[in-house]
């Protein structure tokens, strides 16, 4: 019994010391208005993540997102998101990954009154580079793939199957244990 024991401690010890745990994430702000001030919109996300590498190729993760929107006129939007992901890095060069993340995210929008839930499932490409061993920099450019909301919010989040390539950049920072 002990040296079944003994076995299996030196196999967790080994899987563990060739282990390649990840953290980080992404942070945004954003403020727009007119000349005059008026009709402006404030936007403020964080959003961090941790992930394990399972080889070369292959990682799953999850990410945990809080966001928040203050209109000038009309309600403040808060929103709380769950992401669980596997990443496949298809390219290296060195410094560059270029990979897909796909997985599933389920939100849910606080708008002071009422609260909703929103969902995708897709894929969103993007590239890191290894600033050294341990720190690289992440932009994730577009989504495809499906997403819902419930109907109230229709106009906060587009329903249907499509790809967008214009409007999902984020950038992000991760350090590597």
């Amino acid at each position: 019994m002990k040296k079944i024991f003994l076995t299996l401690m030196v196999m967790v010890a080994a899987v563990a010391a060739n282990a390649q745990v990840w953290v980080g994430g992404s942070l945004g702000f954003w403020s727009n208005g007119d000349a005059e001030g008026n009709d402006t919109k404030t936007q403020f996300t964080i959003a961090p993540e941790v992930g394990y590498d399972l080889s070369e190729d292959w990682s799953i993760a999850i990410g945990l997102g809080y966001g928040m929107q203050k209109p000038d006129q009309g309600e403040d939007l808060t929103t709380l998101t769950v992401n669980p992901y596997a990443r496949y890095n298809f390219v290296k060069a060195g410094a560059l990954k270029l990979f897909l993340d796909g997985g599933f995210e389920v939100g849910s929008i606080d708008d002071g009154n009422d609260s909703y839930t929103a969902w995708n499932v897709g894929i969103k490409p993007g590239v890191a580079y290894s600033l050294n061993e341990k720190f690289s920099l992440v932009a994730h450019f577009g989504f495809l793939g499906y997403q819902d909301c419930d109907d109230e919010i229709s106009e906060a989040v587009q329903k249907g199957f499509g790809f967008d390539f214009s409007n999902n950049l984020t950038f992000g920072f991760y350090y590597a244990f």
